[in-house]
């Protein structure tokens, strides 16, 4: 029952109060004067007697039944709407002893029912993460599929190339020993473009080798801060990345497992392509922490991010953002092989207000460097 049933209930209780008491006031009167009463004047008395129980019985009702009905319908709500019915104060009120039974029963329906969502959270939870690990394990399938038959056709075609680019750089070399005193200016630039195209061929060579046929690492507890640095160094000497300014955030952290040179080959190419992606100016922000057993470093810089689309094929050998002509796409390729040799991992995204972030996870080899 709501409020509005209440009210009713009462403004019928109390106007049938009224009436009793306006009938034993006049009824009062003659007893008040000691006139005699007859039977039929007695039967109006009873009456209002009886209409004063009934009133009296109505208020009771509608108090002690009233409100635990009005509780218990108010809790099915809650239940409906939540799938919880908790909070049924039947049993210690006026009355609720005789709903005190389908209030234990409503607590139980409600207790298995949350008991239950419970479990189907549980599961749908469960089930989520067992079909993200398949599609992490199926991604992981497929790319070491397609980065084995990549390094069947590299290391092939590294051979068939190496070979006659050998040939060209001894000419080039054998021509320039016998350049006369005085050569012409075009015969020198055209030497010298032949030789800048062949380094730029065998460093694809070299790089499809490394691709192809990655040394085995030798991995030792690494001093991560040691390794950014180092990798600094060698990156600020290159053009593209003189007039990038670098900060670095890095915390006392545990030293990772890693091949130093694999390392500083990964971190040297992630400065390298933020330089480029910047246009040679512009910043880098290094910073890293500790979490459960790992070593998280994140490389930010300040360029224009990497296209959503490209983002899932980032990885991939062969593929680049760059201009024709100005890179390989292998070296995330490698990176992305490196890391895994390492029981790592390397991810890519784009971060509100600046551009792309590289985060690298390492697993931790033991005490804090430095201690």
């Amino acid at each position: 029952m709501r409020p509005r049933v209440h009210a009713l209930l009462l403004l019928y209780a109390l106007a049938l109060a009224s009436a009793a008491g306006v009938a034993v006031l006049a009824l009062g009167l003659p007893l008040a004067a000691r006139r005699p009463l007859t039977p039929a004047a007695l039967a109006p008395l009873a009456g209002a007697v009886a209409a004063v129980v009934l009133a009296l019985g109505f208020v009771l009702l509608s108090s002690g039944l009233g409100r635990p009905i009005e509780r218990l319908l108010d809790a099915a709500a809650r239940l409906g709407r939540s799938g919880r019915g908790e909070g049924l104060p039947l049993l210690g009120e006026p009355g609720g002893l005789a709903f005190s039974r389908a209030a234990v029963a409503f607590e139980r329906l409600a207790g298995a029912l949350g008991d239950e969502r419970e479990r189907l959270a549980a599961k749908v939870e469960e089930l989520t993460a067992a079909n993200r690990a398949l599609a992490q394990t199926r991604e992981s399938l497929l790319r070491s599929e397609k980065l084995a038959t990549v390094g069947r056709l590299a290391s092939g075609l590294a051979h068939e190339v190496g070979n006659p680019l050998g040939a060209v750089a001894g000419y080039v070399e054998l021509a320039r020993a016998r350049l006369p005193p005085d050569p012409h200016p075009d015969l020198v630039d055209a030497l010298g473009r032949i030789a800048a195209a062949a380094d730029r061929i065998d460093r694809t060579v070299r790089d499809l080798l490394d691709f192809a046929r990655p040394a085995p690492p030798l991995l030792g507890p690494i001093d991560l801060a040691a390794a950014v640095d180092a990798a600094l160094r060698l990156a600020r000497v290159q053009a593209r990345f003189k007039r990038v300014e670098v900060s670095v955030e890095l915390p006392e952290l545990p030293r990772v497992k890693a091949d130093e040179h694999h390392l500083a080959q990964v971190l040297l190419n992630l400065f390298l392509n933020a330089g480029d992606a910047m246009g040679g100016a512009g910043w880098v922000r290094i910073t890293g922490r500790s979490e459960g057993g790992r070593v998280l470093l994140s490389v930010a810089d300040g360029g224009p991010g990497i296209p959503e689309a490209d983002l899932p094929r980032i990885f991939d050998p062969f593929f680049t953002t760059k201009e024709p002509g100005q890179g390989t796409g292998l070296g995330l390729a490698l990176s992305h092989r490196i890391m895994e040799t390492f029981g790592g991992e390397i991810a890519a995204r784009n971060a509100p207000g600046t551009g792309a972030v590289f985060e690298l996870a390492l697993r931790a080899a033991g005490p804090t460097a430095g201690a």
